[in-house]
């Protein structure tokens, strides 16, 4: 069974994603998300998916379904929530909910760096989740450092060998990669959704997004 294959988000079925991004300095940094949340991923008064809204801008902004089209896929939805909790009725064992992620870079990062960017990307989590952090969630996110890469590139502007100015150089450098590991957690949990197939089983009917919304 492959990760992601039981999951589901606020009734829609959730899923595996990815994104990345390559920062100035060249440090790349990137997530891997499984979707799997107590919180819904999409705004029930739009259709529009949460995370959408903190994509790049050269994706073109959030999709923004009709209103004929969000009415009815809202229809669905409910439709398909009832019926789950029919067939979940006689189960002895309730839903159990987690959405797991792993935050990635080249970039050397001590051990307490790394977690904070774990921490940090968090944010991601909240970004394209709501509500989030609910005690019913276990939302863990991991963060990895394979050290390829100088978290500050060689070379610079003049004063960097002051020692003090090399203090605000590792963390602006470091801000960089905090800031884009939570935007690349958004991004993949929003491929995540996308990429999701509808599931029609004994446990439920959770419809994908891009089944009630045609994308």
């Amino acid at each position: 069974m492959g990760a992601g294959t039981g999951a589901v988000a606020g009734g829609l079925k959730g899923g595996t994603g990815s994104a990345s991004t390559v920062l100035p300095s060249g440090v790349t940094v990137a997530a891997l998300a499984v979707v799997n949340a107590v919180g819904s991923v999409v705004d029930p008064g739009t259709g529009v998916l949460y995370g959408e809204h903190y994509g790049p801008s050269d994706e073109g902004g959030p999709h923004r379904p009709g209103a004929a089209e969000h009415a009815e896929a809202m229809r669905r939805l409910t439709a398909a929530r009832a019926e789950s909790e029919r067939r979940q009725a006689a189960s002895v064992r309730p839903p159990l909910n987690t959405t797991l992620a792993v935050v990635a870079t080249d970039a050397v990062l001590t051990r307490a760096q790394a977690h904070k960017l774990a921490g940090t990307a968090h944010d991601g989590l909240a970004r394209a989740i709501r509500p989030v952090h609910l005690l019913s969630d276990g939302d863990t996110v991991f963060a990895l450092a394979t050290c390829g890469r100088p978290l500050i590139p060689e070379g610079g502007p003049e004063g960097a060998d002051d020692p003090a100015f090399g203090v605000h150089r590792e963390s602006g450098a470091l801000n960089e990669v905090l800031a884009a590991g939570a935007d690349v957690l958004t991004r993949a949990l929003v491929k995540a959704v996308l990429a999701a197939e509808s599931v029609d089983g004994p446990g439920g009917v959770f419809p994908a997004y891009r089944d009630l919304y045609s994308r």
